[in-house]
């Protein structure tokens, strides 16, 4: 009796063996949802977390800087308005220098206070120091006002710096350059080199230019943000020249 039911229970304990394994296959499995799970909820926090982050920092840092650029302004006129009143105001000077930036547009924008402003700017000129940097912020400020929007007329793709490679720009105006061996029409075109304020200015023969049908506004959205916002694809148009 003693070997017949060591056998029995030997036999039974193999019998139990895939049952065992079956309660273990379950058990990893159920472990192995449960870490599906909290990658999945991991990967979906990381998700709303960055869109949030997306989101919240553009408007943040956009808070920040019209704060900062409030403050500097006003900061301006402040101590002067301090020792004429003998309190401090916030905002009253940033006030007065919106009141005077507007006064400023009003004489521009007629003939006697073109003259006077022309005055000053050539009084300007004469400084050795001062000549050579009005000009050039002047410039700047001129060529990227909405007042003087007609100065970027197309966004075009030209091969630059190298054959194969396109790079975005915007065309300026046309010119003609007469030559020994004859006559040729050209392309004066705008490339960016660092964001928008800085670039260079190159010549490109009519057919070298690539007229892509963007807007202005959609050209300098797609060098500020480093290329990530050009579309997919491109509808090229030729043009012989600028209407």
């Amino acid at each position: 009796m003693g070997p017949s039911l060591s056998l029995l229970r030997i036999l039974e304990d193999v019998a139990a063996v895939p049952a065992i394994i079956a309660v273990l296959a379950t058990d990893l499995l159920k472990i192995h949802q449960v870490q599906w799970a909290m990658e999945r909820f991991k990967g979906a926090i990381k998700k709303t977390f960055l869109a949030g982050l997306v989101v919240l920092v553009p408007i943040v840092i956009t808070i920040l800087a019209l704060l900062w650029l409030f403050r500097t302004l006003d900061d301006l006129l402040s101590p002067a308005f301090y020792a004429i009143l003998g309190k401090e105001i916030p905002g009253l000077g940033f006030l007065t220098e919106i009141v005077i930036i507007f006064l400023v547009g009003l004489l521009a924008t007629n003939v006697f206070g073109s003259r006077l402003l022309r005055f000053i700017q050539d009084f300007l000129m004469r400084i050795p120091l001062v000549r050579n940097i009005y000009p050039a912020i002047k410039q700047i400020v001129e060529t990227f006002s909405k007042a003087t929007g007609s100065t970027f007329k197309k966004v075009v793709l030209v091969e630059y710096p190298h054959k194969g490679i396109f790079s975005l720009g915007f065309l300026t105006s046309e010119v003609q350059m007469n030559q020994a061996q004859g006559s040729g029409h050209f392309f004066s075109v705008y490339l960016p080199t660092n964001n928008l304020y800085l670039g260079q200015v190159a010549l490109f023969k009519v057919e070298e230019v690539v007229f892509t049908g963007f807007t202005v506004e959609e050209g300098l959205k797609i060098i500020l943000s480093g290329g990530t916002a050009f579309p997919p694809s491109v509808k090229s148009q030729n043009l012989k020249s600028l209407p």
